[in-house]
């Protein structure tokens, strides 16, 4: 992962501690994967989750933990951007 993508977690890291945001809600994200027009390999590929992992959260066998979650918002917000940071 890139210093910018390293940087993207530990700020989502402390505005968690800080409570500004909320991360209770897990995006659905088979729908946001598809909406993106990405298969789960793509997907997983492109934002660096690991592919087993992500069918698990999409067969709902795991739960993404909170980072997760907000990385997985972060996505579903801002994907091009995403994809972009992590990827260079």
């Amino acid at each position: 992962m890139s210093k910018l993508g390293k940087k993207l977690i530990g700020t989502i890291k402390d505005a968690k501690k800080k409570g500004l945001i909320s991360l209770e809600a897990t995006p659905d994200i088979a729908s946001l994967r598809k909406k993106l027009h990405l298969s789960q390999h793509q997907f997983a590929k492109t934002y660096f989750i690991n592919p087993e992992t992500l069918k698990k959260w999409e067969q709902h066998k795991r739960i993404p933990d909170s980072i997760s979650r907000a990385y997985l918002k972060c996505i579903a917000e801002e994907p091009d951007t995403i994809g972009r940071i992590v990827n260079s």
